[in-house]
């Protein structure tokens, strides 16, 4: 009796033991709710999530949006697909995600971390990314520079240096970003307050007014709202959830 006892001690302790490694490869259950006035959308409450008062898409309801942000807002509840990610390629069989962040949101450069990860791994997806500047003008300035990379190829890389430290003040710290990475300095000094970054940054503004997204980071997955932090198993599954029933409100083509 007393070898048995302890057999099953053993095994007790060993179930104990493997058990949580188990739980993590299965992961929570989501527990998604439709998007209001978003027909086939739907929401997925995550983790943690900064926000801010930088700019009026936060404030949604508290006070008007201006005439020009009212009219990109309309444009997107008309075509959300075209909004968020820009287009929708139907030669690729790629998943289209949508990460919103901002460089000062201590959250942000983990999953900025997990969806370039999942990118240079090969992962089935398209990503378009969208700088959404809610902490403030230090955060629109890195979110500006980060676009303006994009004009010359070299948004990625730009937004990844910026995720991992401070763009200080001022024109001479662009110049030193633009030369760091290849770019024409005057052209780049031009772009960041030019009027194509203006544009990008209010579209983005609007993508968030409609979807309801209040802070960063946040991410669109197929026809998933993620709001606040999610893990890579968790990102993973979503993606695999998503693909297995493609989302008809976003035809390819």
């Amino acid at each position: 009796m007393r070898r048995r006892d302890l057999l099953i001690l053993l095994a007790a302790i060993g179930a104990a033991v493997a058990l949580p490694p188990v739980l993590r490869r299965r992961g929570r259950s989501f527990d998604f709710e439709p998007l209001p006035g978003l027909p086939g959308f739907r929401r997925l409450q995550s983790g943690a999530i900064s926000g801010g008062s930088g700019g009026d898409f936060i404030l949604t309801g508290l006070h008007p949006a201006s005439a020009r942000q009212t009219e990109l807002r309309q444009q997107v509840v008309q075509d959300p697909c075209q909004a968020v990610f820009d287009r929708i390629d139907g030669s690729e069989d790629r998943l289209p995600v949508a990460v919103f962040t901002d460089y000062n949101c201590p959250y942000c450069p983990d999953l900025s971390g997990i969806v370039v990860d999942l990118i240079e791994t090969g992962a089935p997806i398209a990503v378009t990314w969208h700088d959404l500047p809610v902490l403030g003008p230090r955060s629109e300035a890195a979110a500006r520079a980060a676009i303006a990379a994009g004009a010359q190829g070299q948004y990625l890389p730009v937004h990844q240096r910026l995720m991992r430290g401070v763009l200080r003040p001022g024109d001479a710290s662009l110049v030193r970003l633009a030369t760091d990475f290849g770019m024409d300095p005057d052209r780049f000094l031009r772009d960041v307050t030019g009027p194509a970054t203006e544009n990008r940054l209010e579209r983005s503004a609007a993508v968030a007014a409609v979807f309801g997204i209040i802070g960063t980071p946040s991410l669109l997955v197929g026809r998933t709202l993620v709001v606040g932090e999610i893990t890579r198993d968790e990102l993973l599954r979503l993606i695999e959830l998503e693909q297995a029933v493609p989302f008809a409100g976003c035809p390819a083509g």
